[in-house]
């Protein structure tokens, strides 16, 4: 029986270990014979794990670009995106991703799921969910305003899983009383009875002909303060200049201007 030599050298103790360093994605045929250049990992997004960063938003921008990307035969776009990923990850993602067990992730499907449980947890999927059953729009805020806002919310979970009519029965729930009036107005009845398929259209042509409305208002009062601002402004400059100015026939003419449009 062979002993085992135990006679090492102290120093033998911390010596480097001479292990070669394990990689969590499992090596494809496909992924042998594909490489990936320089330019295109410095046109890549890169994702560090930051809380103001998007999981979902980063791997949709990052699968969209590695698809156009030709391969050679033998390889597949998700051998592409399995080899190009590792080199995207920086910061506290790549320790996160260098620490997974070898070979635990084999297919793009793999790395995906684990990556989203890790960086968009369901803890902050139930957060963001609520923040959009729990939106209301306020009293002064314009119906168009509320729609892009309520967008946003939905933008920012993408995991909701809400179905499209859940989605338009929680945004008319929460809206004030004028603007579900006008909704109910626009549907010819009440609104919240109104078949799905005609729901998307009323809300786009009300919020269409409402943004029309108050841009053209906002046009109408610039345009008629615009005289009064004026008058106001060359007051201001006789205050200011201690009273010499002397006022001129153009400026008579201005004030009985002003005084005409504010009749």
């Amino acid at each position: 029986m062979a002993l085992v030599d135990n006679d090492s050298r102290i120093g033998s103790l911390h010596a480097h270990d001479e292990k070669e360093p394990t990689h969590a994605i499992a090596i494809t045929p496909g992924m042998r014979t594909n490489a990936i250049k320089s330019g295109v990992l410095a046109i890549l997004s890169n994702f560090y794990g930051l809380s103001k960063e998007c999981p979902y938003a980063f791997l949709e921008e990052f699968c969209r670009y590695c698809d156009i990307q030709p391969v050679p035969a033998g390889c597949t776009s998700e051998d592409y995106r399995l080899k190009a990923i590792p080199f995207v990850l920086k910061g506290d993602a790549r320790v996160w991703l260098s620490r997974l067990p070898e070979g635990s992730i084999r297919t793009w499907a793999d790395f995906r799921m684990i990556f989203l449980d890790r960086f968009f947890p369901a803890s902050k999927t139930s957060g963001l969910r609520r923040l959009i059953t729990e939106a209301r729009q306020e009293y002064d805020e314009p119906l168009g305003q509320y729609w892009d806002r309520f967008q946003g919310l939905l933008q920012a979970c993408p995991n909701h899983k809400m179905g499209e009519r859940e989605i338009y029965s929680t945004f008319y729930g929460r809206l004030t009383v004028d603007s579900m009036n006008d909704l109910n107005l626009a549907a010819q009845g009440d609104f919240s009875k109104t078949p799905f398929s005609q729901v998307k259209s009323i809300l786009e042509r009300l919020i269409e002909a409402k943004r029309s409305y108050e841009t053209s208002q906002g046009q109408y009062r610039r345009a008629r303060r615009g005289p009064l601002f004026s008058r106001r402004r060359t007051r201001e400059a006789n205050e200011l200049d201690g009273g010499h100015h002397s006022v001129s026939k153009d400026d008579g003419l201005e004030e009985e201007h002003v005084l005409v449009h504010e009749t």
